[in-house]
């Protein structure tokens, strides 16, 4: 029967997977070790909502979900996922340390499935020139679309809505290609839900009247059957945000999107208040440079009713600079969802950089006249923006350092390799790479007069260290 492993987490001695299987049957799924040795040993288990709304979609598809774990494995070593005959998925553990030569991501966000960009991501993905073999892959937001495009098939509930846009991305079309190659850390933002996710928006009927709460069940719902469940454990006793090794770096994945209030809330909040603490204490135990990860930039201008920023959440704003700022060691934060990507260098206080690497988009969405039109054929254009002032207040710091390199290409993701340093720091070499070149990206100037490192860069494409804070 054909299955799809989808390959989540890894890390220095465990990996998961969600698996997606025609029938109800549990799939014959084994684990090879590629270095030899006894095969470990792979739990299997059903996997489902628990929401028969969303699960009755499932079965009428003629699918069954599962998640398989495998833990004890070796440091660095590679492993075969099997499902029967079929062709093995590749996962490798993070090494113990890192390797002189590093270890190399993915980023990306904003993953448009209609525009069928799959093949040229899985080529660049697979090629990675100069950063291959990749590691995993951090797809950090909007990597569905369950509010744009024509509905799948003929929709009568948003649970059969939303689980039929799942399985056009999981199942169905070439990107489940992509999706199967690679470990995956997912994050997500508003297009998992609706746009500007928990806000009322009168050109979308699934966030008005009787339709919200039936369509919020089932993003919420579907999104932690697909997405989350490939992730390490909740990093808090509530919330979905979670942590991950690379060692010696370590990496916090916030959520600020799927416990997001409404505005018109007395305090409003776009994550928990244990999650943020977890955030909190994790910034202030670094024992090595820290990677944190954001559905949403935190460079980013005020938002209104269309599309609020974590600025426009002054209280825990101010909390996530605060905790970057007093980190013992430079961060680096990864994002999407603007759909430009840029490299800026920002300084917190004396000697204390966070450097921000925003990755946007994978494939762009159709233009709002595409779109009004119904016919969602024509791809959209960004604009490279940003504030050139602390977004958070009337003047920092923080305070913008330097614009590195950007791009305002509609079909990009990036790629980063973590090497050690002296001093106990890390070199982190990123490139933004062209989905349809195949190459990286020419540097383009941001359309605000923001202070520019020099020399600037002909190509996307630089090495910077993340140091110990004195």
């Amino acid at each position: 029967m054909p299955v799809r492993i989808i390959p989540g987490a890894v890390s220095t001695d465990r990996l998961r997977a969600l698996v997606i299987a025609s029938g109800e049957a549990q799939p014959a799924l084994t684990i090879e070790a590629l270095q030899g040795g006894p095969a470990p040993a792979l739990k299997i288990r059903a996997h489902a909502a628990g929401d028969s709304r969303i699960d009755q979609h499932i079965r009428k598809a003629g699918l069954s979900l599962w998640v398989c774990e495998a833990e004890g494995l070796r440091p660095g070593a590679d492993y075969h996922l099997r499902a029967g005959s079929e062709r093995p998925v590749h996962v490798k553990t993070f090494p113990a340390q890192l390797p002189k030569a590093g270890v190399s991501l993915a980023l990306a966000s904003c993953y448009y499935e209609a525009f069928g960009r799959h093949k040229d991501y899985l080529q660049v993905l697979q090629s990675a020139p100069s950063y291959g073999p990749l590691a995993a892959k951090l797809l950090v937001g909007d990597n569905i679309y369950v509010n744009v495009g024509a509905a799948p098939g003929q929709a009568r509930s948003g649970a059969e809505e939303t689980v039929g846009r799942y399985l056009q991305y999981y199942w169905r079309s070439g990107y489940a290609d992509v999706l199967s190659y690679l470990p995956t850390f997912c994050l997500w933002d508003d297009h998992e839900l609706w746009n500007n996710f928990p806000e009322w928006q009168i050109h979308l009927a699934r966030s008005m009247a009787n339709a919200r709460a039936d369509y919020t069940a089932a993003a919420l719902g579907s999104l932690k059957l697909f997405q989350a469940v490939l992730n390490p454990p909740p990093a808090a006793r509530s919330g979905l945000s979670y942590r991950f090794d690379i060692p010696p770096v370590s990496c916090f994945a916030l959520d600020l999107r799927a416990g997001r209030t409404v505005m018109k809330t007395a305090s409003p909040r776009m994550t928990s208040e244990a999650e943020l603490v977890a955030f909190e204490r994790w910034a202030a135990n670094l024992q090595a440079p820290g990677i944190a990860l954001f559905g949403q930039p935190l460079w980013i201008a005020r938002g209104n009713w269309m599309d609020y920023q974590p600025p426009d959440f002054s209280a825990e704003y101010s909390r996530i600079w605060r905790a970057l700022t007093n980190a013992p060691y430079d961060v680096l934060v990864l994002s999407g969802d603007v759909h430009h990507s840029r490299l800026l260098e920002l300084d917190t206080a004396k000697d204390r950089k966070v450097w921000e690497l925003v990755s946007s988009p994978a494939c762009m969405i159709p233009t709002m006249e595409s779109i009004g039109a119904q016919a969602f054929d024509v791809q959209d254009k960004g604009l490279l923006t940003f504030p050139l002032a602390y977004p958070g207040g009337p003047s920092g710091p923080p305070n913008l350092r330097a614009y590195h390199f950007g791009t305002e290409i509609s079909n990009t993701v990036a790629f980063i390799k973590l090497a050690p340093a002296d001093a106990g720091g890390i070199a982190v070499t990123t490139c933004f790479m062209d989905l349809t070149t195949k190459t990286i990206a020419r540097n383009t100037r941001p359309r605000v007069a923001a202070p520019l490192a020099t020399p600037q860069p002909e190509w996307c494409q630089t090495t910077f260290v993340l140091k110990k804070r004195a």
